[in-house]
């Protein structure tokens, strides 16, 4: 069974997203996490099922939608001979909207029945409509959008590094960067440009050794001309996820895993979330006052920052609903409208909160399955719809950045309704 064991921590790994390369607190909730499971997995590899079974229980107690712990968790309480305890963890699991590869996973079996599979057939069936809004040929690599004014979508293609409207053509060349350089997320606010940069081994003209400073840069949107750039020099740095708050400008770094701060939109970038709480930041929204940012790490959740006081705070995901995997986050009235795609099938998701925005009270799928929707990023809510990059090509690269075929799948812009 071993065996088993071993591939389920490497699945953690997977669904826990891009490793990071920062350390963790050992003393934050993903930490104290990290520490637990690992804990659980040595005492697994001991023949300490009780053990493991106790620490793995500690470790979701912290993280209850962590995806490796449900199964360990299943697998170990199976090992004891607990099959009731182990069919419970695999319920938690499905009704959290998860999958599981029986191929993979064959000991499931021994607990397998049709209410599990019915759980797990629920969680593959298509859910809402997507239209589509511009299909884009060609190799792209297309990471987010901005709707402008008049209603032009502007796009930013991380295999070209290029920014510009979308036209039936293609992208509308209005800023470029320097070869290997790519804008990694924008938003458009008073008329100007915002936008992340960094360098990627998916754009064309990348050099592994340049010297590339990550930098958040201000453009403007008729000539593309550069107004300003901000930057900290730090060389691990890679700005990621943005959001043009209602007076501060913020920014994500996944590398590092820290949360910047431009304040009032100009000044140094100033950090807000310090290395070691977060493995890898993502998308990143403020509630309507401007009291509250919430912030989406990939391998934990959502955390809540009080912007007055400054104290952060990890939100616990809900029954029947997994918080982890997500990347972009966009405010619709009090809900949040979230991007996940760190699991299969990918899915777009309304978060309905609370009134101060410190918990989730309930998940909801709003589209899931459309053979459209395909490693979806970012995009941006305008009154009732959702646009957003509904096929970002992601999936036409390997994890070295090399492309998989000649002929990729096109670039999708989508939109879904939304309802008050």
């Amino acid at each position: 069974m071993k065996t088993s064991l071993i591939a389920l921590a490497v699945l953690a790994a997977v669904l826990a997203g891009p490793a990071a390369a920062q350390k963790i607190d050992p003393a934050s909730d993903l930490g104290r996490f990290h520490a637990l499971r690992a804990e659980g997995m040595a005492a697994l590899q001991k023949d300490d099922r009780q053990t493991a079974l106790d620490r793995l229980t500690q470790a979701g107690e912290i993280l209850p939608d962590s995806p490796s712990v449900l199964l360990l968790k299943a697998q170990a309480a199976l090992e004891l001979k607990r099959k009731p305890a182990a069919r419970a963890a695999l319920i938690d699991y499905l009704k959290r909207g998860l999958v599981l590869d029986l191929g993979r996973y064959p000991e499931f079996n021994a607990i397998w029945d049709a209410d599990l599979e019915s759980l797990q057939a629920a969680n593959t069936a298509r859910i809402g409509s997507l239209k589509t809004l511009n299909r884009l040929t060609g190799l792209n690599l297309v990471e987010g959008v901005a709707v402008l004014d008049d209603g032009t979508l502007l796009a930013t293609s991380l295999r070209n590094g290029v920014v510009g409207p979308l036209t039936d053509a293609g992208i509308d060349k209005r800023l470029s960067l320097r070869a290997g350089v790519a804008a990694n997320a924008i938003a458009v606010r008073d008329g100007v440009l915002w936008a992340s940069t960094s360098a990627s081994r998916q754009t064309v003209g990348y050099a592994p050794d340049a010297k590339i400073v990550s930098k958040l840069i201000k453009v403007d949107l008729a000539t593309g001309k550069i107004l300003a750039q901000f930057e900290d020099k730090r060389p691990d740095r890679r700005l990621a996820d943005l959001h043009a708050g209602k007076e501060d400008l913020y920014v994500s770094d996944g590398n590092t895993g820290e949360v910047l701060r431009l304040t009032g939109y100009q000044g140094k970038l100033q950090v807000l979330i310090p290395e070691g709480y977060l493995g890898s930041p993502q998308g990143l929204v403020e509630n309507a006052d401007a009291s509250a940012l919430i912030v989406s790490d990939y391998a934990s959740g959502l955390y809540r920052v009080d912007l007055g006081k400054g104290t952060l705070t990890r939100l616990i995901a809900p029954a029947g609903a997994a918080l982890l995997g997500i990347d972009g986050l966009y405010r619709y009235g009090n809900d949040l409208i979230a991007v996940q795609n760190g699991f299969k099938p990918n899915r777009i998701l309304r978060l309905r909160m609370n009134a101060d925005w410190s918990a989730v009270e309930k998940a909801e799928v709003l589209l899931r399955g459309h053979p459209d929707l395909e490693e979806p990023s970012g995009g941006q809510v305008i009154g009732d719809r959702f646009v957003f990059v509904a096929r970002s090509q992601w999936s036409e690269f390997d994890d070295k950045g090399n492309i998989r075929r000649d002929t990729p799948a096109p670039v999708v812009i989508g939109e879904i309704a939304l309802k008050p």
